[in-house]
């Protein structure tokens, strides 16, 4: 989802926390919220892709435009978990 996409979802109360990632595709990081419910939304460009950051400041920066909420680092890569 963008970042116009992820900021309606969080004015409407949707996320607990966003997690910056490992991209297992390329060197960096990704984003991802996690709903209440539990549910994962991955920030996306406008073509769906997911944005790859070079750091976790850049990550968090871009979470901040978003929301104000929790945020995970994800420390260790998880290849199995996915």
């Amino acid at each position: 989802m963008t970042v116009s996409e992820l900021r309606t979802l969080h004015q409407q109360h949707r996320f607990k926390e966003a997690e910056i990632l490992h991209d297992i595709i390329s060197p960096g990081w990704i984003v991802e919220f996690r709903g209440q419910d539990g549910r994962l939304y991955e920030m996306t460009d406008t073509l769906g892709c997911p944005v790859s950051f070079s750091s976790t400041e850049e990550a968090r920066d871009h979470i901040h435009l978003v929301a104000d909420c929790p945020i995970q680092v994800e420390h260790l890569y998880h290849f199995f978990e996915r």
